[in-house]
This record gives C-alpha cells, sequence and structure tokens, in this order.
C-alpha cells in the first residue's frame, strides 16, 4: 500500500531527464567529434624551434639608393640567407619584404632543432658580413645588419591552400614570440636573441648575457640570451670567405 509521501514522490527526479537527455548527448557527442575533424584538418600540433630574421637598416638604404638596387641586393642576401638555413636543416615558412620566418626541427628532435636553429643564425650573421665586405660596401657604399631572434614551442603544422597553390604553415603562440624576440634585438642592441629555453636545449652554450623582457602582447616577462653582438661593428673577411660566398650568391 502506497503511502501519501510515496504518491507525492514522481517516479523520476527532475535532474534524472535534464543531464540524460538524449537530444543533448547526441548534439554534444556530434560537436566534439566535429570540432576535433576540424582541428585535424588544419594540422598536427609539432614541437619545432622558430627563427625571426628582419634587415635592420632596409628602409635607410632605400633613402640612399634606387629601389632597383636595393632590391637586387636584397635578393642576394636571400640567397646567401635561404643556404645557411636549409643547409642547418631548416624551411624558410616566409619571406616580406626585408624579413624572413623560417622552423627547424620538421624531421628531428626538439633538442635538435634548438641547436640547429641557432647554428644557422650564427652563419646569417656570418652571411652578412661577407656580403657587406664583398659586395655591399665596394660596390654602393652600403652595410647592412641583421637582428635574429629565436624561440621554440608546441605550433600547429599544415598546409595551406592559398589561390590553388598548398603553402606550407606554422602557426601558434611561440611564433609570435619568436618574432617580438627579434623585434628586441634593437631595443637590446644585440644581433642575436634566444629565449631562455633554447638556450638550456644547446648542446654546448657560449657564455651569455641574461636580461628580463615584456614582450608586446605576453602578460608575464621572460628571460632571454644576448647571443650575438652589438650593431655597428667591423669584421674582418679573409679572401677564402669571400671567394665562397660570392660563388654562392652569384
Amino acid at each position: 500500500m502506497k503511502t501519501q509521501n510515496n504518491l507525492l514522490q514522481p517516479p523520476h527526479s527532475f535532474s534524472q531527464f535534464s543531464c540524460k537527455n538524449p537530444v543533448n548527448q547526441i548534439t554534444n557527442h556530434q560537436s566534439a567529434a566535429k570540432m576535433q575533424e576540424i582541428y585535424a584538418s588544419l594540422g598536427e600540433e609539432r614541437e619545432l624551434a622558430l627563427l625571426f630574421l628582419d634587415i635592420r637598416n632596409f628602409t635607410s638604404a632605400m633613402e640612399l639608393r634606387s629601389s632597383y638596387e636595393v632590391i637586387y641586393m636584397i635578393r642576394k642576401l636571400f640567397v646567401l640567407f635561404n643556404h645557411s638555413i636549409t643547409e642547418a636543416g631548416g624551411q624558410i615558412i616566409e619571406t616580406s619584404g626585408d624579413s624572413i620566418y623560417a622552423v627547424f626541427g620538421l624531421d628531428s628532435t626538439l633538442k635538435k632543432a634548438a641547436q640547429s636553429a641557432v647554428d644557422a643564425a650564427y652563419a646569417l650573421l656570418h652571411d652578412v658580413e661577407i656580403f657587406n665586405s664583398a659586395y655591399a660596401q665596394p660596390y654602393f657604399n652600403l652595410s647592412y645588419e641583421i637582428g635574429i631572434g629565436v624561440h621554440q614551442g608546441k605550433v600547429v603544422v599544415g598546409q595551406y591552400d592559398l589561390v590553388s597553390k598548398e603553402q606550407m604553415t606554422v602557426m601558434g603562440l611561440p611564433v609570435n614570440i619568436a618574432s617580438r624576440l627579434q623585434g628586441e634585438t634593437k631595443e637590446l642592441n644585440n644581433s642575436l636573441i634566444v629565449s631562455e629555453s633554447v638556450y638550456y636545449l644547446l648542446t654546448e652554450p657560449k657564455e651569455a648575457e641574461v636580461r628580463s623582457v615584456t614582450l608586446k602582447g605576453i602578460s608575464t616577462p621572460m628571460n632571454v640570451m644576448l647571443l650575438g653582438n652589438h650593431f655597428h661593428t667591423k669584421t674582418v673577411i679573409n679572401d677564402m670567405d669571400l671567394n665562397y660566398y660570392l660563388g654562392i650568391s652569384g
């Protein structure tokens, strides 16, 4: 015999209906599956080393020489840069005017990628020294300088179909940080700045000055290592270097 309390008690609580609504479950499951499908189509998450390079005095060169002369020299420089980056195991993702964005580690470990990126950075700095001595200074009375920033981290690597031509993209917060580090080279008067995390991945890191910087768009300060030289320094180049680099750049 049912008591009065039993008669007043509903057969199922409201929470049972609301939490186990089959329509909601199916919709949520489909949404999650769809998002996973979308994410997979965007690319694969990888840990890479990221390098940004910018030619420091590109605009001032434009004021001194014709646009054709400057562009001609930049193209020659980019030939040298591409050679040094690919020799170190990197791949150029994007070039824009007087800047280059390259990644390392597509076919290696992160530790090796970090070392390769820094090795490439030193080679790029040497490329500029050779180019200035062999070409820009004697023929155009110009001297170029570059700033390089290197960072590492998890990024998304994918292929983007741009006007029926697939192009590799590598995106993520570490990319923005690497770009910001390149921008700090001017503020800190040093041609090569790497993040502390990159520095401690190096096999035999050279002694370096550590600085704390606050990057635009990044909420917390981060430590960086100064591995380059002050701008406007003179370097002695030997004849063997001159002949080798002139041959590469054409």
